[in-house]
């Protein structure tokens, strides 16, 4: 039988397949697809596809060797499960790209629309070629069925994105180059063109086909496919038959051209992306160890090339997406630091000028032109830069207050803060060059072992100054053993206004029966805020004493009333061989009251705006504990925008509570900033769990109309107000 000159034949499971033209054939009685069918020289198609596959594995290749130029740390292999089980995680489930719910899933469905077209176009070949898997029969249509509404939803989802991208136009997508459109329509060309092959496909069998009902399986096999051969109904078989030949090489064509683009683009944060899922850093709260500090030549990240692998993996992983700097409390005051241009970016691009040197293609000598800093030289080339003066500002990195905003909320784990500090290391230890500020400050360390300079003598006078010297063990002078030994910090010893949170703090303990120790002059600054400011030399020293104290007194453990200290003794002493026991004052409040040790007379029922401390919540995960303590002295929490993983900064984290905020015109400081959103919701009071967050919270409410009307507590300070 006949029909348009075309043979009809019914394709079974046992047809023969070879590397021949292969005719578009109707009347089937078994439903199955066959490769290239219609299509001249198909076999052509194994022999080009190494074109694009030659040029992907070059372009990898290239990447992974800038990559292993690196000289930092490279160890990233423990624990083996917990990182197979986070590539699963967030490559299969996409779980940290859907935390922003409308593009998150539109990429979603993106990813798992290549997944699936991929698998399907590589099934069918399979089956073609060897028989397997078998799609036939109603494997096929429900199969083609799954496939095809993948693939369609995969079309919206880049449309919306293009839409978020082009029309909305967010903020934090204000880097867009055109490649980022050209992308974009690609990828839609590839979907679009797929589903027009479909539907030229479907419509040339309907009209080879001896009844309708012999083709009428694809309307459910291929219900988008189904809607396309609508748009060709009516046109004459040899034109569908033409123009499916052509879409079909057409569609080959520019996917080919997407596999060679993927290393060369923002493509490429596909395999980047499953990389860094692997190989994340499963402690972002602690700082990385300079080892053997005595020793070392030099401190610090200099260079591009001192980076880790991971770091340099982190500028290819990158998409702009721009979450780190919608988070960051310095992009949203109008400062220097933006994240996601002025850091990762703006090294991504030094790597790509510098590459070829690295590899050693460049011709010029890398040593000799990496130690020039006259950048400021009109036409210099991009070797010649310094990577800390000149690509990434010293301004830009004294902006950072380490909040971790950007790294928590980064659907690729790109790790910002690390790089700031280990450049900071660079500026501080290597070149002396710091704010007058912070160089006063770790000069008080030095001579004191507080930031304030106050007396090293006088670090146990609160306890006389607030008549609580009775309520706890003071070490060495008293006799007595104590389960907790209380690590007050400075703020509590030197500030006169934390010295009240700190009182609150001990008469909270005593009164539920613990026993405490306080190590006095021999408690130093836990120099948290030193490391981060890029003293790492500072910072072992004031460590390593502490520790040295703690194990004198056989401390196990610790109570911190300052998430600063209790941050860096809980994550970072440990490398050190500080192993103890830490509590934040608010999970030891918590566990009293749940104990019923603590019995609270509420007083009255306060409105409380609570601020979440970036080092006890989004470093430490410490969100319900302290919302527990308010609960339970009668704060009725008012809920703000920019809370717990989203909480905003107070701007005194990384050091920064000892450097100097300058305005930028146009915006407020970020503590003012703050501020405002902790007032807007009309509280009555305004509740902190940090020392730092406490000073600067309290200025920016001196600078509204509010001063004197909503005071500012700790926590301990308002369970204190309201106990029997």
């Amino acid at each position: 039988m006949e029909k348009h000159g075309l043979p009809v034949v019914c394709l079974r499971r046992n047809v023969s397949v070879s590397f021949s033209f292969h005719p578009l054939e109707g009347g089937y009685d078994i439903p199955m697809r066959i490769v290239g069918a219609n299509i001249y020289y198909e076999w052509l198609i194994y022999v080009l596809m190494w074109i694009p596959i030659g040029i992907f594995l070059y372009g990898v290749y290239k990447r992974v060797r800038i990559w292993m130029q690196a000289r930092g740390e490279t160890h990233r292999q423990e624990p083996i499960g917990k990182r197979i089980s986070s590539f699963l995680y967030n490559t299969l489930g996409q779980v940290r790209v859907i935390e922003k719910p409308l593009p998150g899933w539109m990429h979603f469905l993106l990813f798992w629309g290549f997944v699936v077209l991929l698998i399907a176009t590589a099934s069918f070949a399979l089956w073609n070629i060897t028989g397997f898997p078998p799609l036939t029969g109603n494997v096929y249509i429900y199969f083609s069925w799954f496939v095809d509404v993948i693939g369609f939803l995969a079309m919206i989802g880049v449309a919306v994105l293009a839409y978020i991208r082009y029309v909305q136009r967010p903020d934090r997508l204000n880097d867009t180059k055109p490649l980022d459109g050209w992308i974009l329509v690609l990828i839609f060309t590839i979907l679009l063109t797929g589903y027009i092959i479909e539907g030229l496909r479907i419509a040339a069998q309907i009209e080879l086909a001896p009844t309708m009902a012999a083709i009428e399986y694809e309307r459910t096999a291929s219900p988008i496919g189904w809607l396309f051969a609508g748009l060709f109904s009516g046109a004459a078989l040899e034109s569908m038959l033409s123009w499916h030949r052509f879409m079909w090489w057409f569609h080959m064509a520019i996917s080919f051209l997407f596999i060679g683009m993927v290393p060369f683009t923002k493509l490429w944060h596909i395999f980047t992306g499953m990389t860094s899922y692997y190989a994340r850093d499963y402690q972002p709260e602690a700082v990385r160890m300079v080892e053997n500090i005595e020793e070392a030549e030099t401190y610090g990240i200099e260079k591009i090339e001192d980076f880790g692998w991971k770091d340099l993996l982190d500028l290819d992983a990158c998409i702009r997406c721009g979450r780190c700097q919608e988070a960051c409390p310095a992009y949203n005051t109008g400062k220097a630091l933006n994240p996601k241009i002025t850091i990762i970016q703006a090294l991504k691009k030094h790597l790509d000028n510098k590459s070829p040197y690295m590899l050693g293609e460049g011709g010029d000598d890398l040593e000799a032109v990496t130690m020039t800093t006259e950048a400021e030289i009109e036409g210099v080339k991009e070797t010649e830069k310094h990577m800390i003066y000149d690509i990434v500002t010293p301004q830009v990195l004294w902006d950072c207050t380490n909040c971790l905003a950007c790294v928590y909320h980064c659907p690729m784990f790109i790790e910002h803060v690390p790089k700031i500090i280990d450049m900071r290391r660079n500026l501080v230890m290597w070149q002396g060059d710091m704010p007058s500020e912070a160089q006063m400050a770790f000069t008080n360390t030095e001579r004191n072992y507080n930031p304030w300079g106050v007396g090293w003598a006088n670090r146990a006078e609160w306890l006389k100054e607030r008549n609580i010297r009775d309520l706890v063990i003071l070490l060495p002078e008293d006799e007595g053993d104590f389960e907790y030994l209380l690590f007050a910090g400075c703020a509590a010893a030197f500030d006169d206004r934390y010295k009240k949170a700190g009182e609150a703090l001990v008469r909270l303990l005593h009164k539920a029966g613990l026993k405490v120790g306080y190590l006095g002059t021999e408690e130093y600054c836990c120099g948290d805020w030193a490391r981060r400011l890029g003293n790492e030399y500072l910072w072992q020293t004031l460590a390593s004493q502490n520790i040295e104290s703690f194990q004198r007194y056989n401390v196990k453990k610790i109570i911190c009333i300052c998430p600063h200290g209790y941050n860096t003794i809980k994550n970072e002493y440990s490398q050190l061989g500080g192993e103890f026991e830490v509590y934040h004052s608010t999970e030891i409040l918590a566990r009293l009251i749940a104990e019923g040790k603590l019995k609270t007379i509420p007083n009255g029922n306060r409105r409380v705006s609570y601020h979440d401390s970036c080092f006890l919540g989004r470093y430490n995960q410490v969100f319900t504990e302290p919302r527990e303590v308010v609960a339970a002295a009668g704060g009725t929490l008012i809920s703000i925008e920019r809370s717990k993983e989203f909480g905003f900064c107070c701007g005194a984290g990384g050091g920064r509570m000892w450097l100097e905020e300058k305005a930028v015109e146009g915006f407020k400081r970020i503590n003012q900033t703050r501020t405002e959103q902790l007032l807007e919701v009309d509280p009555d009071t305004v509740v902190v769990n940090c020392p730092y967050c406490m000073t600067m919270i309290s200025d920016g409410v001196k600078e509204t109309d509010e001063e004197g009307k909503i005071p500012v507590l700790d926590v301990c300070e308002l369970l204190w107000q309201c106990q029997e």
